[in-house]
């Protein structure tokens, strides 16, 4: 595969759930099988870096890099594979997850055989992150027209780029169910002049934001 530079699509990031780390790298996340594909052979580049949980079928997370990149944002990126690495559920707590480059990824296993579309084989050695808390962050920015947009992602990114934040661990509210309680608790946190825009948002945009499974707010 070539993990040449490319010139990128304008804006290629926002057709994935994405956030930009603390000290500004962007984050984006592929779930389904063919934006693994996509994202491993049209948009990686040699020194981005890739991670995910140990989980087989958890997303893939890439971290547009480069030489420069120090320790914050591996870590938010760290923290961002670990909340997506499985379904949520209240014996959860943390995740190994590992980094890779992208030149380690084939499509091909040692016998040859070629491997289905979102899957892909890992040559060398990975960097393990043993036992990454998990947890999540979603909260709201408020832009010059008093519009409230959503983003979600690590603590520290979040906390940076948001007006209001909760965060998230795994616990025992189906979060299916539990949009509509994140919504009331950003509506406490809000400025008065704040709170109609974010009324406007809704509970399904809430929860397309939130992991599966089960959750509770951090106190």
């Amino acid at each position: 595969m070539d993990f040449t530079p490319k010139k990128l699509p304008k804006n290629w990031h926002l057709k994935f759930r994405n956030f930009i780390t603390s000290d500004g790298y962007t984050v984006v996340i592929a779930k389904k099988p063919a934006d693994k594909e996509k994202l491993v052979t049209r948009l990686v580049e040699e020194n981005d870096l890739i991670l995910r949980s140990e989980n087989p079928d958890s997303p893939f997370v890439l971290l547009k890099t480069s030489n420069q990149l120090g320790e914050t944002a591996l870590k938010e990126a760290v923290e961002y594979a670990a909340a997506h690495c499985v379904q949520w559920n209240d014996k959860l707590e943390n995740t190994d997850v590992y980094c890779i480059k992208p030149g380690q990824l084939s499509k091909a296993i040692p016998s040859g055989e070629q491997l289905a579309k979102g899957y892909f084989f890992v040559n060398g050695d990975k960097k393990i992150f043993d036992k990454t808390g998990v947890k999540l962050s979603i909260g709201v920015k408020i832009d010059g027209q008093g519009n409230a947009v959503l983003i979600s992602g690590p603590v520290m990114a979040v906390r940076k780029s948001s007006d209001y934040f909760l965060t998230l661990l795994p616990g025992s509210n189906a979060s299916e169910t539990f949009a509509e309680e994140i919504k009331r608790r950003l509506l406490l946190k809000a400025l008065p002049e704040h709170k109609a825009g974010i009324e406007k948002i809704q509970n399904e945009e809430v929860f397309n934001h939130l992991p599966k499974g089960t959750v509770n707010v951090a106190e």
